[in-house]
């Protein structure tokens, strides 16, 4: 463009010039002043054919021009995609979460679909570029550089696309493998849990258990005591346990039987001594079959009956 411009100030210049010749010169006038507007409208004719040609060079540098903006801001905005992609990728390393995953997996395939839509386009822009090279030298330069920025876009998109691929093949797999470990993991859960709750079960039944044992030693600790006072009838009425009248128990007998008599767990005694002098009576009376009297020592041969009378027991000497 700036040749046919240079050239046009010289047309300008010799016009001028030859003009002055023609002044200058007084021979031929006439034939001379033809000859120059012969040459004038040769040389308008030439200026017209010029400028539209630069017209029409302006025109398409100016085309060529934006076409080559579009592909510029077709590869940064695949270079903008090309970094989340990265980004992306970092994050599903480190996620555990499968949805989260997923999710990533998605936006990766989108941005992918989208880099390859405008790696098309950028293709489409490239054959549009070819007829604008001609001879034009600075506009040719602008465009090898575009190509050339095109083609290392293209295959960083390659390199991208079976990485991509190996690596949604990778989560595939892990997908698979992390089903089956939940689905052994789930069972594996389902039978902890039974034994957990059969456990549960025997625990509940191990309280209760424990709970009436804890019962029956209350029990035994306050019911399996009895007290034995043994004593003669002078002793034993001097006590206030012995009718003064009779062989038989006073009302109240219960308090001074227990003050002056020992205390022995009935579970664990069959036999009752008395120092001292024979056994004569057994009060209060009992079942004569569950006992039987030897000297100073009572047998017990059942006790339930024995001791079901009473757990107190006065035994009276000679």
């Amino acid at each position: 463009m700036k040749n046919s411009i240079s050239y046009f100030k010289f047309l300008k210049i010799s016009c001028l010039f030859v003009v002055f010749s023609v002044f200058c010169s007084c021979d031929n006038y006439s034939s001379k002043i033809a000859d120059l507007k012969q040459e004038n409208e040769k040389m308008s004719g030439q200026l017209s054919s010029i400028e539209d040609n630069e017209k029409i060079l302006r025109g398409e540098y100016a085309e060529a021009i934006e076409v080559l903006n579009a592909i510029d801001d077709t590869l940064k905005n695949i270079s903008e995609r090309d970094k989340e992609i990265k980004n992306l990728n970092k994050k599903m390393e480190l996620s555990k979460d499968k949805s989260q995953k997923e999710e990533i997996l998605s936006r990766l395939e989108a941005l992918e679909t989208a880099n390859k839509n405008a790696r098309n386009q950028t293709q489409a822009l490239q054959g549009m570029l070819q007829k604008y090279k001609g001879e034009n030298e600075s506009l040719k330069k602008m465009i090898d550089q575009a190509e050339t920025r095109v083609k290392t876009i293209d295959e960083e998109l390659s390199s991208k696309r079976s990485m991509m691929g190996e690596m949604q093949s990778t989560i595939k797999k892990t997908e698979k493998e992390l089903a089956e470990n939940q689905s052994e993991l789930s069972d594996a859960y389902e039978e902890l849990k039974s034994k957990n709750d059969k456990l549960e079960i025997a625990n509940k039944k191990l309280e209760k258990s424990i709970e009436d044992l804890k019962k029956k030693n209350d029990f035994i600790g306050k019911e399996a005591w009895a007290y034995v006072c043994c004593g003669t009838k002078k002793f034993l009425r001097q006590k206030d346990i012995l009718s003064s009248t009779s062989i038989k128990l006073t009302k109240g007998f219960q308090s001074p039987a227990q003050a002056n008599g020992n205390r022995l767990n009935y579970f664990e005694n069959k036999t009752i001594s008395c120092s001292g002098k024979a056994i004569t009576h057994i009060l209060p009376e009992r079942d004569p079959s569950s006992y039987q009297i030897e000297g100073n020592k009572v047998i017990i041969r059942n006790s339930e009956s024995f001791w079901k009378t009473d757990k107190i027991v006065v035994l009276v000497q000679d």
